[in-house]
């Protein structure tokens, strides 16, 4: 990126070990049917994550500047109870995790109250009493929602 936050037009050829081959399949195919190329899918596919991650991350930081939040994060695994929910007086934010667990006992009130974001995690564990699509509306970037 230039100084003024513009990007560069400069361009090279760059390897991505571990792509999808599924992935890379499906931009082909789009980039054929739309008349552009894979490169330009992909800066705009970045552009786009990138732009998202840096919202979600001022968002969370006007929040905790605020003293809106309280965030939990960099926690493998973490399980959440009622009792953990209702100790905290700010709604909470959990980030960077491989796994969340909400315990039998949290039930939508407490989601609704008690939980601002959740981002950047692997799995989130429902119980079944707790809305599936409560939790992906406070989740970003959360790859699977699993009700237990």
């Amino acid at each position: 990126m230039s100084s003024s936050g513009e990007e560069s037009s400069e361009k090279k050829t760059v390897t991505i070990r571990g792509l999808s081959t599924d992935i890379y399949d499906r931009v082909s195919r789009l980039a054929k049917e739309t008349g552009t190329t894979i490169g330009e899918i992909v800066n705009e596919a970045l552009r786009r994550y990138i732009t998202t991650l840096e919202n979600i991350s001022k968002a969370i930081d006007n929040m905790i500047r605020a003293g809106d939040v309280v965030v939990i994060s960099g926690v493998s695994s973490l399980t959440v109870t009622k009792t953990d929910l209702e100790s905290l007086d700010k709604p909470v934010v959990f980030k960077d995790m491989d796994e969340l667990v909400f315990a039998e006992d949290i039930t939508n009130d407490l989601i609704k109250n008690k939980v601002a974001k959740i981002v950047n995690v692997n799995t989130v564990y429902v119980p079944k009493s707790v809305s599936t699509l409560l939790i992906a509306s406070k989740s970003e970037f959360v790859k699977k929602i699993v009700p237990k």
